[in-house]
């Protein structure tokens, strides 16, 4: 098309209308979302294995104890999965916008959905760490897990491909395959301190979590089934006494060969016997049958009384263990039955009627598997 000017000059509308259809060629291709990267450190599902040998944190979002430490998501209470224990399912997460938190691999540009969840007061690896949780994603079939290692600052990321979508699902993977997003960083290792336990999904995608579980899987031989669900777990080796830690007894390190920490029993100003007291930093609900698990050292052979209460209500219930071992560590296990509904613990209390050292650690208190 030829058009003229008024003064008489001739041009050409062609080249301009070219031009104009380059430029919004390009401008509408700069507004497409760009491709996703090829993920690297792809891994694949693998069993829970039985009752673990250690677990270093979990959450299920059925008390807002740890709320504070709810870092991404919105809680969600209603359209819940079904309940894997006694008692109903309250609370899940759902992931919100966000950016990724590895400031020095992670993609600063892109957006994700995202879950995260901080395990205050960061705890040491064992040699198999594994990671279980339930997720439900839609518009997308990928799942990043991505830890923060305190001991070496810096992120360490697994990635799920091919995953069932619009429903809800069981997951565990091996954090120990864990590496930087560029491959590098070596394996997870023990005694590594950990940080951020995160979940990231496509920006456009929805994602829910619930029931997050890590742990040092079960050693071999083990029959004991995984807990329906976990209720309080207690170690001492990160954080102090009073503040991540709450309660009567004092931190105090291991003997050689053992490493970190445990709990010394303190004088109970009430009775002048040694006692432990542990509080749960809040209320926690029971279940019917709910198992205590944990080690402990006397020096000598006596009678050792586990209680569970509420320091608040005043409700308690004792076990008494009256042939433990002595003068090493041993494994005690001990079962509360509860038929009161809607019944909640925030103690464990271990008490002595004579003068002698006891040492506790690597408490775990849930409702068994079947």
């Amino acid at each position: 098309m030829v058009l003229a000017t008024p003064e008489g000059h001739a041009f050409s509308l062609f080249p301009m209308i070219h031009r104009l259809a380059y430029l919004l060629l390009l401008s509408s291709a700069c507004a497409l979302p760009a491709a996703e990267p090829v993920p690297q450190n792809m891994t694949s599902l693998l069993d829970r294995g039985g009752l673990p040998y250690r677990v270093h944190a979990f959450e299920d979002f059925e008390t807002t104890i740890e709320k504070r430490w709810w870092l991404r998501g919105r809680a969600v209470t209603k359209n819940l999965p079904e309940s894997l224990s006694s008692l109903p399912n309250r609370r899940l997460m759902r992931a919100v916008k966000s950016k990724d938190f590895d400031r020095k691999m992670g993609d600063r540009t892109r957006r994700y959905k995202a879950v995260v969840f901080n395990p205050v007061p960061g705890p040491p690896m064992g040699k198999r760490t594994q990671l279980s949780f339930r997720y439900r994603l839609e518009g997308t079939d990928r799942l990043r897990v991505q830890l923060y290692s305190l001991t070496n600052n810096y992120h360490r990321c697994l990635v799920l491909g091919g995953l069932p979508q619009g429903q809800w699902q069981a997951a565990t993977v091996d954090m120990t395959e864990a590496r930087r997003p560029d491959g590098s960083g070596g394996p997870l290792s023990e005694d590594e301190r950990i940080d951020d336990i995160q979940f990231y999904a496509a920006h456009g995608a929805e994602l829910k979590i619930d029931d997050i579980v890590l742990y040092d899987r079960a050693v071999e031989g083990e029959q004991r089934p995984f807990p329906k669900r976990i209720i309080f777990t207690g170690w001492f080796d990160t954080g102090k006494q009073g503040k991540e830690w709450p309660g009567d007894f004092e931190i105090v390190r291991h003997k050689n060969p053992l490493t970190w920490d445990a709990a010394r029993a303190v004088v109970n100003k009430q009775t002048s016997w040694p006692w432990i007291r542990v509080y749960m930093r809040g209320p926690r609900p029971l279940g019917k049958l709910n198992r205590l698990r944990f080690r402990y050292r006397l020096d000598r052979k006596v009678p050792l009384t586990v209680t569970l209460a509420n320091g608040q209500t005043g409700w308690r219930k004792s076990v008494v263990i009256s042939q433990p071992k002595a003068d090493r560590w041993g494994e005690a296990v001990v079962d509360f039955v509860t038929q009161k509904p809607d019944l909640k613990a925030d103690e464990i209390r271990f008490s002595l009627d004579q003068n002698i050292e006891l040492l506790v650690d690597d408490l775990l208190l849930y409702e068994p598997g079947d």
